[in-house]
């Protein structure tokens, strides 16, 4: 199977070991925020430890138990799908697309993932080789920050991202948004399941204000957050309803009271509170943790 390659991918980029470089890989390399995720993507969610145990007694493993479930908006997407291209931005080592193609059978011709963690990607293969998630289809996997994709316009039928976006400087959010709806197909679909850090959520706000106090503590990884009306309008501003007609932006179910630690600090009883909180509908969009956004559709209730 072939699948053509976009210019820009061609020219601007360097095939090595299965993943896309870009031609200035050294400088993307010295950006901070790469640094930080080579670093965490190194040992992420312990799945550095699978490589270590070799393929063969992986196998004999459920999958899950070594790259972990997802829930939210995954747990309503439908089963047997089939799109010719999926886009993935944040694919990491590969977790949301391993439980889609396993759990929900969705499959694609065209896989393009796109993280700017070199060692994530590189676990992304192995766990291709392991468990060969979305079996028939070609990966073209590329080493960049996403707020330039070096993919053609109205090449990509389905857009999926997983709690990625609150780890991207809005500005760059705004940018990736406008990508994401240049390359998407007419009719297209997106997910972006757990993607933007409710600002309104109290915990967050006191979370907020402890990074103030204790700025040594603050967590560099997690670099925006916005209103429900704030994602409405970034979606707006991308001008993605041009290609999937309507979109939905809505409070993730996980409502959060207490932030579970304030600096190095834990929060006594944080955990049972919000397990136990159940705001009403009125409420739901203050309390959410975060929000998801999805073409209308997509899903199933």
């Amino acid at each position: 199977m072939s699948i053509s390659i976009s210019p820009r991918l061609q020219e601007d980029f360097q095939h090595h070991d299965g993943i896309f470089f870009p031609n200035d890989y050294e400088a993307l390399s010295a950006v901070g925020q790469k640094q930080l995720w080579d670093k965490i993507g190194s040992t992420y969610y312990q799945t550095h430890k699978a490589e270590e145990l070799g393929e063969a007694a992986l196998r004999t493993i459920d999958y899950q138990q070594i790259t972990g479930k997802i829930g939210g908006l995954w747990n309503r997407f439908p089963h047997d799908r089939h799109f010719e291209t999926i886009l993935e931005i944040g694919c990491g080592y590969g977790r949301a697309s391993i439980n889609l193609s396993k759990e929900k059978t969705l499959s694609c011709r065209q896989y393009y993932g796109i993280d700017i963690s070199e060692p994530l990607l590189r676990r992304l293969i192995y766990f291709k080789q392991t468990y060969d998630f979305y079996p028939s289809a070609e990966f073209t996997l590329i080493c960049d920050s996403a707020e330039t994709l070096p993919l053609n316009d109205n090449s990509v039928d389905l857009i999926i991202s997983n709690a990625v976006l609150m780890h991207i400087q809005t500005e760059k959010v705004e940018k990736l948004l406008l990508e994401a709806a240049r390359v998407l197909k007419p009719g297209g679909a997106f997910v972006l399941n757990n993607s933007f850090h409710n600002r309104n959520c109290p915990g967050h706000i006191l979370r907020n204000l402890s990074r103030k106090v204790f700025p040594l503590g603050a967590n560099s990884i997690y670099l925006n957050q916005q209103t429900l009306d704030e994602v409405e309008s970034l979606l707006d501003r991308a001008e993605i309803a041009r290609k999937c007609s309507k979109f939905v932006v809505e409070p993730n179910p996980h409502y959060v009271l207490l932030p579970e630690e304030l600096g190095r600090f834990q929060v006594p009883f944080a955990s049972e509170v919000n397990r136990r909180l159940k705001p009403p509908d009125a409420q739901k969009s203050t309390f959410a943790y975060s929000f998801n956004a999805y073409s209308a559709g997509v899903l199933v209730s």
